[in-house]
């Protein structure tokens, strides 16, 4: 069965979180080609272009119209926020209160809404990619590989960063905990797949000044 829009819970990221996530030196990537997978409702990609780089997004949701993703957007929202004692424990120092992490959510949609378009936003369903080799210097992955990782089996995470790296020079990824820190590798604060995807790439894993979800504080950089 082929899936509806509202079979997804759709939000985005700023810029701003895209920075702090992946350890972001701006003025470097003024002179690259930058990939947002899946890049979803954030408006890192709106906001990249206004700074002169050379960003693109690619998501599953993008072959709906952008009035109807915008709208499961505000619905996502809206049933988030509805209920947050899930957030109970986690590390709002980034966002200062639990309105302010709303409002960054409210921030990407908002960004995204007003530079969604067909030129700078492709619709893409992983683990395989459309665009040539070699067509991005940066890909970045957030909030997906590693945070699903109980339906999203190991043989996808393999495939979708092979493919990853076949389009891009370098990914990096982030968070590497699964979203209800739940599963847990048995000596470190990590998904059990991350020692199997780095057995299988170069990678290193990176300390980053963010954390939101307790332990969520570093991401992998994967290079050809």
């Amino acid at each position: 069965m082929a899936l509806q829009l509202d079979d997804f819970l759709i939000t985005g990221r700023t810029f701003e979180e895209y920075s702090a996530f992946f350890d972001l030196d701006i003025e470097e990537l003024e002179h690259k080609r930058v990939l947002d997978c899946p890049s979803g409702v954030s408006s890192f990609v709106a906001t990249a272009n206004r700074q002169g780089i050379a960003a693109e997004g690619c998501d599953m949701i993008y072959r709906f119209a952008r009035a109807d993703i915008v709208h499961q957007g505000e619905l996502s929202i809206d049933k988030i926020y509805a209920d947050t004692t899930w957030m109970q424990g986690h590390n709002l120092a980034f966002y200062g209160s639990i309105e302010g992490h709303r409002s960054f959510r409210e921030q990407a949609l908002a960004g995204f809404k007003g530079d969604h378009n067909l030129q700078r936003y492709r619709y893409e369903t992983l683990p395989s990619l459309s665009y040539a080799d070699d067509s991005f210097d940066l890909l970045l992955s957030s909030h997906l590989l590693f945070v699903y990782d109980d339906r999203l089996d190991l043989d996808f995470h393999i495939k979708t960063i092979t493919e990853m790296l076949r389009v891009a020079r370098e990914v990096r990824i982030f968070p590497l905990i699964d979203f209800m820190n739940s599963r847990r590798d048995e000596t470190e604060n990590l998904s059990p797949f991350v020692k199997a995807v780095m057995a299988h790439f170069n990678a290193e894993i990176i300390a980053v000044d963010f954390e939101f979800q307790p332990g969520g504080n570093a991401m992998m950089r994967l290079c050809r």
